[in-house]
């Protein structure tokens, strides 16, 4: 698949083995762009992990990608009339845990080309490659409840439907959860100067979600936070009681919040563009 976003006239096209660099350092090893992709890559080492993992599997010259239907893989983005500079990567790929004949998608975008409309207009693409090249029931997406709202809003306009929720225990397995934890205290840890009260937010609601799922009870969950924070961030009543307010949100708010694409939704989206 190849195509022009309309919005932006960015290049969408197959991901390939040179296209690691790019990914490692735009997408994760930013740890903005990558903090809602299930990874730990507070390091050096862990963003090549990760990197290597999608590219090796997902990339259309990846050494572990044999026999990928059509429809199943890795999409970067570029931007031709900056001399190809990288914007972004999109994938589909088989998820554990999801009904047979369906699949998954994610997405992400390099810090510079936020607020673009990258998001939602490869998205429009990706649908279109899938339910075209396939016969897959549905698509699915997945994103951190009560995180990122405008990615909720961008799922309701291509005509995704909340569905069942899928545990990131059942998704990834108790390995990759001790990794977001992992990562998410690091996030506390690295927390400086006045401008931490939105990245103390995310990490308390997302420590709070991983308690939800029991990979640690909320009182132990609360402690690793406040032992985590550097001493140079007071931890006062009133900070305590807005960490111990986040946790309960994800406690109450689990991951993942799960939407549903079926073929029906995505003609009804399509028809109602064209009377649009």
């Amino acid at each position: 698949m190849k195509a022009i976003l309309k919005r932006s006239g960015y290049r969408i096209q197959p991901c390939m083995v040179g296209d690691r660099p790019d990914v490692a350092e735009y997408i994760f090893g930013d740890t903005e762009v990558a903090k809602t992709l299930v990874h730990n890559v507070s390091s050096r080492e862990g963003a090549l992990a990760a990197t290597n993992a999608w590219i090796d599997t997902l990339a259309i010259d990846g050494k572990k990608n044999i026999g990928t239907a059509e429809h199943i893989g890795l999409w970067t983005i570029r931007d031709e009339s900056r001399d190809n500079q990288f914007v972004g990567i999109r994938g589909v790929f088989v998820a554990p845990g999801l009904p047979a004949n369906s699949v998954a998608t994610f997405v992400a975008v390099a810090r510079a080309y936020w607020g673009q409309g990258v998001s939602s207009d490869s998205s429009r693409i990706l649908c279109e490659h899938v339910f075209e090249t396939s016969d897959a029931d549905a698509i699915y997406t997945r994103v951190w409840p009560n995180l990122n709202p405008a990615s909720d809003a961008v799922q309701r306009r291509l005509g995704f439907v909340r569905a069942k929720r899928h545990t990131l225990r059942n998704t990834f397995g108790e390995a990759r959860m001790k990794e977001v934890l992992e990562f998410d205290l690091w996030r506390a840890s690295q927390l400086r100067g006045e401008d931490f009260d939105e990245t103390l937010r995310q990490v308390s609601i997302r420590i709070g979600q991983l308690a939800a799922e029991n990979l640690l009870d909320s009182e132990a969950a609360f402690q690793r936070i406040i032992n985590t924070l550097p001493d140079a961030l007071a931890c006062t009543e009133d900070l305590q009681t807005k960490i111990m307010d986040d946790l309960k949100s994800g406690l109450e708010n689990p991951a993942w919040a799960t939407y549903r694409l079926s073929r029906d939704n995505w003609s009804a989206s399509l028809r109602g563009t064209s009377s649009g």
